[in-house]
């Protein structure tokens, strides 16, 4: 009976070094996992971070091609005003000088006695 005992006792001792083995392998892997998952969370936040970083540099190169496009634009629409008052200078400047020529054109025909013919 004694001999049944000590087997018994033995028996559950090994059980007992079995689950705390187990425990701890299982505590051990259940460690490893949330380090790793902190690690890619960590991972994961750092990519956002770098990802929000380069959104934020693309913006401002984008910022920077449309305030080039925007002056090259007020550039041409500077020229294109320029344009049109030339122009406007050179239309009225041919008008009057049409008109000079046709005055002087009609004063030489008096001038020389022809007159426009009457009904």
């Amino acid at each position: 009976d004694q001999r049944h005992n000590d087997l018994l006792a033995t028996i559950n001792q090994r059980f007992d070094q079995v689950d705390q083995r187990f425990d701890q392998r299982h505590s051990d892997l259940l460690a490893m996992m949330n380090q790793r998952f902190d690690q890619i969370d960590q991972q994961r936040q750092e990519d956002r971070q770098a990802m929000m970083q380069q959104r934020q540099e693309d913006r401002q190169v984008m910022m920077q091609h449309f305030q080039q496009v925007d002056q090259r634009l007020a550039q041409h629409e500077t020229r294109l005003m320029s344009l049109e008052n030339w122009m406007r200078t050179t239309f009225v400047t041919l008008s009057i000088v049409a008109a000079g020529v046709a005055a002087q054109l009609l004063y030489t025909l008096l001038r020389f006695g022809l007159k426009p013919p009457t009904p």
